[in-house]
């Protein structure tokens, strides 16, 4: 369906983007158990970025950052208005798109900081666009199963995108599958996105995540 859309509009056009992707750190106070990323302080494999790090990271050519990262313990929020004002200082000509709404929960989580309050000041400092990453699958059962229940629900990630369209910022959705979600809840997931886009109208892409198994063993490798 949605190919036989694009097609009717935009034929056989094919269009790309140079994007740099980076996460100013894997270090996370969350243990979810189908994610190989994460690592607690102080653990091996473990880093962080500085604002100069970040930026520097980003060469002549790219057009758009995608910036997201691990719920990070002790970094307060004024760090994450630092690395977009810094990289928008620095690169005015590319497009930010950073934080997802499970990051934009934990501000509020760990220190306080509305969502509506976060986003204005993430924007004000150059933010453009949000991924849609840590929606996962909307489902109660695998939260608790997977271990992710610590974080932004179905709900709570809903609202804080439909907050982000109110503010004039696009976002992006996502679907983690092919893991242990059942068939009604890919479904159910994606009745809910289309809900959401019906009262806000601010998603750009839906992305579709097939689940990479690594070392987490969550499912048998095929």
């Amino acid at each position: 369906m949605a190919d036989h859309v694009k097609s009717g509009r935009e034929g056989d056009r094919v269009y790309f983007v140079l994007n740099r992707y980076i996460s100013p750190t894997n270090i996370c106070v969350l243990s979810c158990s189908f994610c190989g990323f994460a690592r607690k302080k102080g653990e091996a494999g473990a880093f962080e970025y500085t604002v100069e790090d970040i930026i520097g990271m980003v060469s002549d050519e790219v057009r758009e950052v995608h910036i997201v990262g691990g719920h990070h313990p002790d970094w307060p929020f004024e760090y994450y208005e630092r690395v977009i004002a810094g990289l928008h200082a620095a690169r005015p000509a590319v497009q930010i798109k950073a934080f997802t709404a499970a990051e934009i929960d934990y501000f509020w989580r760990r220190w306080k900081v509305e969502p509506r309050e976060a986003l204005t000041r993430l924007k004000a400092a150059g933010l453009q666009t949000m991924p849609g990453g840590g929606a996962e699958i909307f489902s109660s059962r695998l939260a608790k199963e997977l271990r992710y229940a610590g974080k932004a629900d179905g709900d709570r990630w809903c609202e804080i995108h439909g907050i982000a369209h109110s503010l004039g910022i696009r976002t992006n959705a996502t679907m983690l599958y092919g893991h242990v979600e059942t068939a009604a809840e890919r479904v159910d997931h994606l009745l809910r996105l289309r809900a959401q886009q019906d009262a806000s109208g601010g998603f750009l892409t839906f992305i579709p995540l097939p689940y990479q198994v690594g070392a987490t063993n969550l499912v048998p490798r095929s």
